[in-house]
């Protein structure tokens, strides 16, 4: 019921616009009421939630936090309301605001998830643990359950190779990483992350040289 509320009470603001505008400056105001409820409903339904995901894709997470807020209180649907908070939670762990993350996924119930949207439920879980450093074989396990059920998705191999790091499987963890790129080109800044937790791999097992020039790769990516 409030989805639908929602909706209809955004239909009616667009089109009390225009009458409103119209009863203040005649046909300008008509046409400018319509300008803006045009405008208006293309920056929240189009260019807010792209701009959104391109400020999370940026390392830019307080911004893309915020927008992620104002698309929350205008979702239209359970399933665009549980995918906001999934964004806003990988938000709060990149963030370090580890108490925000679980709060929030709190919120959402694993079990009603697909396994799209469970896939990134476990991997934010899993990047909380892994933040806390409380438990990174839980963290382990949780992100192996979101691989399977995603395995095409070089986010999540990303931080199954955090993991593997951090209980120590320093060679699967390098092995994951190397194969993050096996399907192309990634953004500039998991591209960065990769190559930071290479040259912490590679340093663990004595090889300065291949640890400097990851080093090097994760600067230049970083820029």
């Amino acid at each position: 019921m409030r989805f639908a509320l929602r909706i209809l009470s955004w239909i009616t603001a667009a089109l009390a616009l225009p009458v409103v505008l119209a009863g203040i400056g005649g046909r300008l105001g008509a046409a400018v009421g319509v300008a803006l409820a045009v405008l208006g409903t293309l920056w929240l339904w189009l260019w807010l939630p792209r701009s959104a995901h391109g400020a999370f894709e940026a390392g830019r997470f307080a911004r893309a936090a915020r927008r992620y807020r104002v698309l929350g209180v205008v979702a239209t649907s359970a399933a665009r309301e549980r995918s906001i908070l999934l964004s806003r939670t990988g938000c709060c762990v990149a963030m370090g605001e580890l108490a925000a993350a679980e709060r929030l996924l709190a919120r959402i119930d694993g079990d009603a998830l697909d396994p799209s949207e469970r896939a990134v439920w476990l991997n934010n879980r899993a990047c909380a643990a892994l933040a806390s450093e409380s438990d990174p074989a839980a963290a382990l396990a949780l992100i192996d359950e979101a691989s399977a059920l995603r395995p095409d998705v070089p986010a999540l191999q990303h931080t199954r190779g955090m993991a593997l790091l951090a209980v120590g499987r320093v060679d699967d963890a390098i092995a994951v990483l190397d194969g993050m790129r096996a399907a192309g080109e990634l953004p500039a800044r998991l591209e960065a992350d990769r190559c930071r937790d290479l040259s912490k791999a590679w340093e663990q097992k004595g090889e300065a040289a291949y640890a400097e020039d990851y080093r090097q790769r994760a600067a230049a990516h970083a820029r």
